[in-house]
């Protein structure tokens, strides 16, 4: 079936979808300067930035609601909400349809489908006020897009029958603010039906006029030299689009530092973004800092703590472990200790799951010290290599 690749009312290019919600071929394009910057150098990276918008098959209990509403594939489920999200203007048109974005966007058109709650919902044939976000939803992760009083929010589970993703999100996106640094706004709150005590919800930080645009899609938009990194031709692009050098670094320098204070291993280049203009398409600002779940070593059984243990935990990103991620900081002073939540308060905020296990937690918060202790030292100029710890 044919499309329109829409953004709002500018259609952008003409594209085919299968039965399958796959694109199988890839018409003319019209305004090729609207054209999603993800991998935007390839003839066929419409193709691929189609294939990563449809949710994950294997977020939550996705595979089975789909399969209990007779829809075959994630891609089928997006392209039957005509590709809409509630991160950036893009959707689908059949070219046989005549609808406007004012009728079909999620930013203003009321929408009920909550999949924590196994409500997912399938489009009625020529019915533009039941499409859904979740079809676009990112990530493993369960989760979902709500109207709460007028507000879209997201709403995210955890992993495991433990509350530690979620209540990562709350200590975390606090403790940035604190630093006077943008974050997400994370809330803890109960989901009805799950093994854990809490989810948590967060306001949405897009609108109408900004959109969010993710590292991975600015470092493909353009042809990486060769003589440059990913992480100084992210910091290149983002300046021909408007942002400052030395704001861009500042920021990034600066969630390296936070993410390994917390230990937080899946900072990856879809979790680092940009906020767009909607009408000049400049870049505006960095996006505050959103999904840090995954810090604290959550997942991880407690083992020993070693120097080693402490300076080299996987990443995602710009480079695969913290101690090489460091290396890419010039100034190591843009974390001030005295406003990092105490011990004492993050033990305070793990103590509402009532899963967690008094030694993991001790554990947890043994981790965190010793990270603080390491920035100290970091922050005054030492040489990581030669820092020396007792063990655990």
């Amino acid at each position: 079936m044919l499309y329109y690749l829409m953004r709002k009312n500018d259609i952008v290019r003409i594209i085919d979808i299968s039965e399958n919600g796959s694109i199988t071929k890839l018409g003319k394009i019209l305004r090729d300067e609207l054209l999603p910057l993800q991998d935007r150098t390839s003839y066929t990276g419409v193709i691929s930035w189609w294939n990563d918008r449809s949710i994950p098959i294997k977020q939550g209990k996705i595979e089975a609601m789909l399969r209990d509403k007779g829809i075959a594939t994630t891609g089928l489920y997006l392209a039957q909400n005509l590709g809409l999200s509630l991160t950036d203007y893009y959707w689908i048109r059949p070219v046989t349809r005549e609808l406007s974005w004012e009728q079909v966007n999620l930013f203003e058109n009321e929408f009920k489908e909550n999949l924590l709650l196994g409500k997912i919902q399938v489009p009625e044939e020529n019915n533009f006020t039941t499409y859904q976000p979740n079809s676009s939803l990112q990530g493993n992760l369960e989760k979902t897009w709500i109207i709460d009083k007028g507000v879209r929010k997201l709403i995210k589970g955890n992993h495991s029958e433990l509350s530690s993703e979620s209540i990562n999100e709350v200590i975390i996106s606090d403790a940035v603010r604190k630093q006077g640094m943008p974050s997400a706004q994370y809330a803890l709150i109960k989901i009805k039906g799950k093994p854990y005590n809490y989810g948590c919800i967060s306001p949405i930080f897009t609108s109408l006029s900004l959109e969010l645009v993710s590292a991975y899609a600015v470092i493909t938009s353009e042809i990486k030299p060769n003589n440059i990194s990913v992480y100084e031709h992210f910091i290149n692009v983002c300046h021909k689009n408007g942002l400052d050098k030395d704001y861009v670094r500042n920021y990034l320098e600066f969630q390296i530092l936070i993410d390994f204070i917390f230990s937080n291993r899946d900072r990856h280049l879809t979790n680092i973004a940009i906020l767009r203009n909607s009408d000049s398409l400049q870049f505006e600002t960095l996006a505050p800092i959103f999904d840090s779940g995954k810090s604290m070593m959550v997942g991880k059984e407690p083992f020993v703590i070693t120097d080693k243990r402490l300076l080299s935990q996987e990443t995602l990103g710009f480079k695969n472990n913290e101690y090489e991620m460091l290396k890419l900081v010039k100034n190591r002073k843009l974390i001030d200790i005295n406003k990092l939540p105490s011990p004492e308060k993050v033990k305070e905020m793990y103590l509402k799951d009532s899963k967690i296990a008094p030694y993991h937690l001790d554990f947890i918060i043994e981790f965190y010290k010793r990270k603080i202790d390491v920035y100290e030292k970091y922050s005054t100029g030492a040489d990581l290599r030669n820092l020396k710890y007792a063990k655990y």
